[in-house]
């Protein structure tokens, strides 16, 4: 496996890890920041809002953004731009289009977990926000420019602080504060839509009308599977929280939500690495096959386990250490930092479902995700009864998710190993 000489452009991009790193930081940062500007109360609407955005996000465009993210990479290598930039005006719409729908989801099935109706709302549109900026940087990915994706997030998270933080401490409440994180976003992502459609041919109107004259001819079976993927692994990654927010009490909510952002941190830093990894193993295996696409994918993996294992000790006396000082109001988040610690120490190490996706294997990841996914809540079930204390409590959520990452991540190593062997057997 080789990857040629380290040219002055490659050795320039290398940047992009501690730009995005940054920009990651001061994301996660903010909630750290609303955690002291809000009261808890508010904190746990403004985490409720927060998960109806993830959860909306993990709707990709109907299956289209996966989709985006596999072909795009291939097209420019291939020449196909015209073809890329259709397929990136399709995603666009469904996007919106999926939007829009979920609201009326949202005002005619109204969901009841201690926010009020308004905050689920904002969370859509706070989603297709999030939604539409990865669907536009997904370009700059592609090209094999991740420093430019890189200065884009800075961008996006320097404003969005600045603005949310602002609206924060202006009204102390947190349906203002999503909204205007929503705002800026949209505006930031339509703005670098607009410039990967300007003065190419055809212009951005025709290029919109293609896309909606050729909705049938999207690959809509590859779509659907990796959408089902995505939904799964949400599910499998927020069951937990999902479980926390409609059963437990605001403040216990709270804390739940404030020792996940060790999780959200955990699952942000994989999205910075794999911002630059899904594409590079996607050219990789054009180039050269699965089986060295299997072995980057390996030592990328083993790597990133061995050293968050490594590092979850002496970030857990950091943490407490930090809680105990400046947040009080969370003591029991504190009881929760181990579970959560080993939990991110498999999220951010799991480069395995990245491996199956590039490599056509979405039916049989999605098979395994749902069967673990099964296996580890009902093993959690049996041992935790959460019918026995009211519904459950914090730690035993944080058990669910502790079964769940686990795992999944050892059910989708050995599914990748399988799938490199049967698909050896053929070649």
């Amino acid at each position: 496996m080789t990857f040629g000489p380290i040219t002055p452009r490659r050795a320039r991009q290398l940047w992009y890890a501690p730009i995005l790193g940054l920009a990651t930081a001061l994301m996660m940062l903010r909630l750290l920041a609303l955690a002291r500007i809000l009261d808890v109360p508010g904190f746990a609407q403004l985490s409720a809002a927060l998960l109806v955005s993830s959860t909306f996000s993990m709707l990709g465009c109907i299956g289209l953004q996966s989709l985006l993210q596999r072909d795009m990479p291939i097209m420019f290598v291939r020449g196909r731009e015209r073809a890329a930039r259709v397929l990136l005006a399709q995603s666009v719409l469904a996007a919106c289009g999926s939007a829009a729908c979920a609201m009326l989801v949202a005002l005619f099935v109204p969901l009841d977990f201690g926010s009020p109706a308004n905050l689920v709302a904002l969370g859509i549109v706070h989603g297709l926000s999030q939604q539409l900026f990865l669907v536009a940087s997904v370009e700059s990915r592609s090209r094999g420019e991740p420093l430019r994706f890189a200065f884009q997030s800075l961008v996006r998270s320097i404003v969005v602080i600045c603005v949310g933080l602002g609206v924060g401490v202006a009204t102390k409440s947190a349906s203002g504060v999503v909204a205007a994180e929503a705002a800026v976003s949209l505006v930031l992502a339509f703005a670098m839509l607009l410039q990967t459609m300007a003065g190419r041919d055809p212009g951005t109107s025709a290029t919109l009308k293609i896309a909606a004259d050729r909705w049938r001819r999207i690959d809509w079976r590859a779509a659907w599977v990796m959408l089902l993927v995505s939904l799964l692994a949400f599910a499998l990654t927020y069951a937990d929280r999902w479980c926390a927010a409609t059963v437990l009490p605001a403040r216990d909510f709270a804390n739940y939500a404030f020792a996940g952002i060790v999780l959200a941190i955990a699952l942000s830093a994989q999205g910075l690495v794999n911002a630059s990894v899904y594409p590079l193993l996607a050219r990789l295996y054009a180039r050269e096959g699965q089986a060295a696409c299997y072995a980057l994918c390996a030592k990328l993996s083993w790597g990133a386990l061995a050293g968050a294992l490594l590092l979850a000790l002496p970030a857990y006396w950091v943490l407490d250490a930090g809680l105990r000082r400046f947040y009080p109001a969370y003591d029991v988040a504190l009881t929760l930092l181990p579970a959560f610690l080993l939990v991110a120490a498999f999220r951010v190490s799991d480069f395995w479902s990245s491996f199956m996706m590039i490599t056509g294997s979405q039916d049989k990841l999605l098979k395994v995700s749902l069967l673990s996914g099964a296996a580890a809540a009902a093993l959690w079930a049996i041992v935790a009864q959460p019918w026995a204390s009211s519904g459950g409590t914090p730690m035993q959520f944080a058990m669910l998710a502790v079964l769940l990452a686990v795992g999944g991540y050892v059910a989708i190593v050995f599914a990748s190993r399988a799938s490199l062997r049967m698909r050896g057997s053929f070649e």
